[in-house]
């Protein structure tokens, strides 16, 4: 096709000066490997039989090159390892020459390369090509890698535990220690009262936003997160008395108006009237609105629409809550 051919000089640079053959393409069609021929339009020996050309994964494959990538997987791979795959590479190359040519012939393995590690470059277009090279899948690791924590950094997964003297708040390989949890934000703010006063219930809740502020103004990439997790067997009771069940299926969803709901509930009712909720254990009816107060300030902070609150199976007590909206925004570590 003109187009491919166009598209190819483009990534290129310049024009092919022998035949190819397009064999990997990206998700949007474009060019990213070719396979070209084992000699140019002029008989000069072309040593690469595997090309790549795809603009972004030259770039990614050239930052692991300058952090001294091809020593690195020298070392890692061993001479021996790398020159079976040099033979292999030499082999189909090879084959391709037309019988009966007279003239210079391609020479060394991959890259033309007799021993070692030459090219990331050409050791991963041939991995992409379905290639058995050790190379190229030490390069595709590394790209893994670099890619998990670039999610990582921009879409972390945050976790809250949610336990009796703490909130610790997790954000990909940091956390931050809110130090209230049910049992002394409860302490500190909801039991003078039964039910505790406005005045009580807008300190506990500021006190959780308060920390929620500082902590996401620290990890800004929270606004970009779609994973929370929240553990801790207060937040699997919010679960339960939201469906009005002890049984509750692995996933909850409890959207924010719903809590905001459940909220108004259980913290204008005695402790009388909340042990009458179904699904709230005895142990938690004195807890469940410090609970709320932790869980919906945070979402609040977050701007979270809703959440899954999901108990795995054979720890009841465990939940893990991811929200399927695009926010959040403010937290406090201490």
């Amino acid at each position: 096709m003109n187009e491919d051919r166009q598209r190819v000089s483009e990534l290129l640079g310049r024009e092919p000066r022998g035949d190819y053959e397009i064999v990997v393409r990206d998700d949007a069609g474009d060019p990213v490997v070719l396979k070209n021929a084992p000699l140019l339009d002029d008989g000069t020996p072309m040593p690469t039989r595997y090309w790549l050309i795809g603009s972004e994964e030259v770039r990614l494959v050239g930052q692991i090159e300058a952090d001294g990538g091809v020593d690195e997987a020298e070392r890692e791979l061993g001479l021996d390892l790398i020159g079976e795959a040099h033979d292999r590479y030499a082999a189909e190359r090879d084959a391709a020459v037309p019988a009966g040519h007279l003239g210079p012939v391609p020479s060394g393995g991959v890259g033309g390369t007799r021993t070692g590690v030459k090219c990331l470059h050409a050791h991963y277009a041939w991995h992409l090509a379905g290639g058995d090279d050790p190379v190229g899948r030490w390069v595709e690791a590394r790209l893994d890698e670099r890619a998990q924590r670039q999610r990582l950094d921009t879409e972390p997964t945050i976790t809250i535990d949610l336990d009796t003297h703490a909130t610790t708040v997790g954000i990909g390989g940091t956390s931050s220690v809110i130090p209230f949890g049910v049992e002394n934000l409860s302490e500190n703010w909801l039991r003078e009262r039964d039910p505790p006063g406005p005045a009580a219930l807008t300190n506990a809740l500021g006190t959780i936003a308060d920390y929620a502020d500082d902590i996401t103004h620290e990890h800004p990439q929270i606004a970009r997160t779609n994973d929370v997790h929240v553990r801790g067997a207060v937040a699997a009771t919010l679960a339960r008395v939201e469906i009005g069940a002890f049984d509750i299926p692995t996933e909850t969803i409890v959207s924010r108006d719903a809590l905001e709901e459940l909220f108004r509930t259980v913290a204008t009712e005695s402790s009388a009237d909340r042990a009458t909720n179904p699904g709230l254990a005895s142990e938690h009816v004195d807890l469940i609105i410090a609970g709320c107060c932790i869980v919906l300030a945070l979402m609040r902070r977050m701007q979270l629409d809703h959440v899954v609150i999901r108990t795995d199976p054979g720890a009841p007590d465990d939940v893990a809550v991811r929200t399927a909206a695009d926010h959040v925004t403010d937290s406090r570590t201490a």
